[in-house]
């Protein structure tokens, strides 16, 4: 919903996305001088949280000729304003360089409760801004960027002793307020990640992820009778597709989905993702249960025109790579059905050296 709020004779447009399902708690976007909140820093924090069952508000004052020090107190009316007219027991401020003077002016006047706070490379320079987060003792999650002219040392320096204030550098970016600022998607995505966490527990875990392995067998071909492969096999499929099914996306989204349908039926046995570096471990897993089944794999495949192959699915973390060796059981297995391939398909993750936590 567009619209604009007005305060002292200055108008400020706004954005204001409301849930379809009931919710009590809002998060206020307040961007800063020369980046927007179509910005993608703002952008990623406005999914987490929707996505986290809060409506959102997001003021649209970049480019406006208003004084930077009127700026303050006439967002501050406005917000008042608006939360007149809305009912929320739970706000959330995420603001960027002259945002922050926004949230600071607010804190001040102690009007707001239940207040959590995330800064994007707020104006610790100013002491306004520095003062409230040394001194209001409300949650808050700072980003600073190492390469940002704005970053004032002893500031900096203060606010990583407080125990409310969770500082997270963001090395290699210049997180000020530019039009031209850069952040790679990788680094974009941990700071989503990270704001998640923020939201759900107001602290920050920090969990390494670990190398994964799946592998899957695959009988497909046109429309023959998935329960009968069943049965022949003995075995309960982890997986089956069936031609001119639809696709369902495997991340729900609200955006459009092309409409698409498959094109095979598929019967599937699958080991799940599971952390390992020898792929021999998930292999063996799923030749030891089809080993026996060799002549009933066979039939299969003459009876209804099948073929079959095997899948590997690799996520590498951190440069953590497995051992990827085929042994004979696994070759001779491949021989003794005829499978068409095994397919490997990997996913290497890049090592996230730009977020730290002070």
């Amino acid at each position: 919903m567009k619209g604009v709020l007005e305060e002292e004779g200055v108008s400020i447009p706004y954005f204001y996305t409301k849930l379809g399902r009931s919710t009590k708690k809002l998060a206020i976007l307040l961007p800063g001088k020369e980046y927007t909140t179509q910005g993608p820093m703002f952008w990623y924090a406005n999914q987490v949280y929707l996505e986290q069952n809060f409506d959102t508000l997001q003021f649209q004052y970049p480019f406006m000729d208003i004084e930077e020090d009127k700026l303050p107190k006439l967002v501050h009316g406005m917000i008042e304003s608006f939360l007149q007219q809305h009912e929320y027991d739970s706000i959330h401020f995420v603001s960027l360089g002259l945002g922050s003077t926004i949230v600071a002016y607010s804190l001040k006047q102690d009007v707001f409760s239940n207040v959590q706070c995330v800064w994007y490379s707020p104006y610790i320079h100013q002491d306004s801004v520095l003062d409230a987060l040394l001194n209001r003792p409300c949650k808050g999650l700072v980003f600073l960027g190492d390469e940002s002219e704005l970053v004032h040392e002893e500031g900096a320096r203060l606010i990583e002793e407080k125990e409310h204030l969770i500082i997270a550098q963001v090395g290699g970016n210049a997180l000020f307020e530019s039009v031209s600022i850069e952040i790679n998607i990788e680094t974009m995505a941990s700071i989503a990640a990270t704001i998640k966490q923020f939201i759900q527990h107001q602290k920050i875990e920090l969990i390494e992820e670990k190398t994964t392995i799946r592998v899957y067998f695959s009988l497909y071909g046109n429309n023959f009778p998935l329960d009968a492969v069943s049965e022949k096999l003995g075995l309960q499929p982890t997986n089956l597709d069936k031609d001119g099914n639809p696709i369902i996306p495997p991340i729900p989204t609200n955006h459009p989905y092309p409409e698409s349908f498959y094109h095979v039926t598929d019967w599937e046995l699958s080991t799940d993702d599971e952390e390992s570096m020898d792929l021999e471990v998930q292999m063996s897993q799923i030749i030891g249960k089809l080993r026996s089944k060799v002549p009933v794999i066979n039939e299969l495949r003459d009876t209804y025109g099948l073929k079959s192959h095997l899948q590997v699915v690799l996520h590498v973390h951190y440069g953590k790579s497995p051992v990827m060796t085929l042994d004979k059981k696994v070759i001779e297995f491949a021989h003794q059905i005829q499978t068409e391939y095994i397919d490997f398909d990997v996913y290497v993750f890049p090592f996230d050296e730009n977020l730290s936590f002070g």
